[in-house]
């Protein structure tokens, strides 16, 4: 049987994604919001649909991949740190002209993609000091 945690999580992305469907009709100029909601929606229940299946009813995280998990966004976060210092100094010096959307979409795919590919290398590693 499902875990609750796994129905629940099902249960409201269902109930966002049939809310985003249904909202244009009920007031005009809710189609960017109606799109939003489709998307969480989908997605919450795509994330969690991977999850039960990967995991069903075995423990998704113990000591050691909290720990390692919180490795590797500390390091993540540092990188972007680094990586905002960077942007701050080109920016500084004149030597690139950058958009807002341009260092947002940057920072957070660093972030996110970083964040990845060390927890991958902790995990590899097998421990951290």
């Amino acid at each position: 049987m499902m875990k609750r945690t796994y129905a629940v999580k099902i249960g409201a992305g269902v109930i966002l994604a049939v809310a985003g469907i249904i909202l244009p009709f009920l007031a005009d100029g809710t189609e960017a919001l109606s799109s939003v909601l489709v998307t969480i929606g989908l997605v919450t229940v795509a994330v969690t649909g991977v999850q039960y299946w990967r995991y069903k009813d075995d423990l998704e995280k113990d000591e050691r991949t909290q720990k390692l998990g919180a490795y590797a966004v500390s390091y993540s976060w540092l990188l972007t740190m680094v990586f905002l210092a960077l942007l701050f100094w080109v920016d500084y010096l004149g030597l690139l002209v950058l958009s807002v959307q341009a260092v947002l979409i940057s920072a957070i795919l660093l972030m996110a993609f970083s964040a990845r590919i060390f927890q991958w290398y902790l995990f590899r590693q097998g421990d951290v000091a």
